[in-house]
């Protein structure tokens, strides 16, 4: 434990924030074990709450929540909460400030946004709280603490905003894991890259840093996985990797046994709604995180998946009172699933599907994962979905679906974004879509297509 206090080695006593995490967690502790239906009656007691919320403050919500039905002065069954329409990424996107809360509680204050892709190529704003914030650490530790990581071992991040990097190919050293084990645990140094480096610079780096744990994307581990099952080469000190925004295949989990001889642990997040699910420590199952989410698998017609069938996920944020969002479609889709053995009552979801990106294929024969500056692209011109597609070596196009026809000035300054964001001057071309970019096989999206065989 972490003491906030000089000299107070033992017992520690925490910083405010820690002090805050903490009595998360004691909560935490004790919510998992609940009856479905316990926890059931405690989501739709919140979700009452944000509702009222949105209803008297957010200017969108007023229009759509009237529309629906929807009376504040009821309580909340799930059969009302089910009648209210889905909100998407388009919806999102039209609604602009009207999304925002006209009055938000201080205590909630500050607000901070986020810009994100999504899994469909449609760039969003998102504004949030410090409660949401909190939550999220507060996540994060349950996932430490569940998976019983050593905090003496030493971290190794490779991700887009790894702590530090600023982007660059350059490895930053932490004096810690960062918040929030730091804010709790002491903890061993870290260090950081920048997923954006070749494969082979990342395989390198993590030779010399000798990590006990790995944080990257599936994607990325799986080159990883290639490049040192090449090489007959292993991480001796590697305990396990964990994986973050994309979907984990049996065969990656498989890969990574064989070739690290450690295991895969993966959590379901978003950047809009923070931690949906995380890997069961006892099963492998992915438990929903109730207390701060809302999640439901939807079939075609709107009802709720059974265990085993596959669906859409729609999510709703409990304490997001900057910009609710309310049965918001994520456009990724997952197996529902049934209890867990392990005995927790949080809902467990057994698959996540259509979460993929493609690696960079670079004309020197490496390989990368693609940054491609999705959160300038409106400030160019009105995009409203994009995909960009590596056809060859030399040669990338760009799909998008916008408002109206852009200018030759504009597809400049979106070609020389994208060139700058891949670090390679590409020949960039221009594909406009009406509507929505087709999917792919199964239903997936991927923002980043390389048709380049490796």
């Amino acid at each position: 434990m972490r003491s906030f206090m000089e000299g107070n080695l033992w017992p520690a006593l925490p910083s405010q924030r820690g002090a805050a995490l903490l009595s998360l967690l004691f909560q935490l502790d004790e919510t998992q074990w609940w009856a479905p239906e316990r926890l059931m009656e405690h989501q739709l007691l919140q979700l009452q709450a944000l509702l009222r919320h949105a209803w008297e403050t957010v200017p969108y919500y007023r229009m759509r929540l009237g529309a629906a039905g929807y009376r504040p002065d009821g309580a909340l069954d799930l059969a009302g909460w089910r009648s209210l329409p889905l909100l998407t990424r388009r919806d999102i996107q039209n609604a602009g400030k009207t999304l925002t809360t006209l009055r938000l509680p201080p205590e909630y204050a500050p607000t901070m946004e986020v810009q994100t892709s999504g899994s469909t190529g449609q760039p969003v704003k998102v504004v949030g709280t410090q409660l949401d914030a909190l939550k999220w650490e507060a996540m994060t530790l349950r996932e430490h603490l569940w998976h019983r990581r050593d905090a003496s071992g030493r971290l190794a991040v490779i991700r887009a905003n790894a702590p530090g990097s600023g982007g660059s190919a350059s490895v930053t050293m932490l004096e810690d894991w960062g918040p929030p084990a730091s804010v709790v645990f002491e903890t061993a140094p870290a260090a950081a890259m920048s997923f954006s480096v070749d494969v082979a610079t990342q395989a390198g780096w993590l030779k010399r840093h000798a990590p006990e744990y790995l944080l990257t994307y599936p994607n990325n581990l799986m080159a990883l996985i290639r490049h040192f099952a090449a090489r007959n080469e292993r991480l001796p000190r590697l305990r396990e990797v964990r994986t973050i925004g994309e979907t984990v295949t049996p065969e990656l989990r498989a890969a990574c046994r064989e070739a690290l001889n450690v295991p895969v642990v993966d959590a379901y997040s978003s950047q809009e709604l923070g931690y949906l699910a995380l890997q069961c420590p006892a099963s492998g199952l992915y438990h929903v995180m109730a207390e701060s989410v809302m999640v439901e698998i939807l079939a075609a017609d709107g009802t709720p998946c059974a265990p085993g069938e596959t669906g859409r996920v729609v999510a709703t944020s409990l304490h997001n009172f900057a910009m609710p969002l309310v049965r918001y479609e994520l456009n990724d889709y997952a197996e529902a699933g049934g209890p867990c053995p392990c005995g927790r009552g949080l809902p467990t979801i057994a698959r996540i599907r259509g979460r993929s990106r493609n690696m960079l294929r670079l004309p020197g024969g490496g390989e990368r994962w693609p940054l491609v500056g999705f959160d300038r692209y409106r400030e160019i011109a009105p995009i409203r979905q994009y995909q960009l597609i590596q056809h060859t070596l030399e040669e990338i196009e760009a799909r998008f679906v916008a408002d109206r026809p852009l200018t030759g000035e504009e597809e400049g300054q979106l070609a020389r974004v994208i060139q700058t964001s891949l670090d390679h001057p590409f020949r960039v071309s221009f594909t406009y879509l009406e509507g929505e970019i087709p999917r792919g096989p199964g239903g997936k999206f991927e923002e980043f297509v390389s048709k380049v065989v490796s």
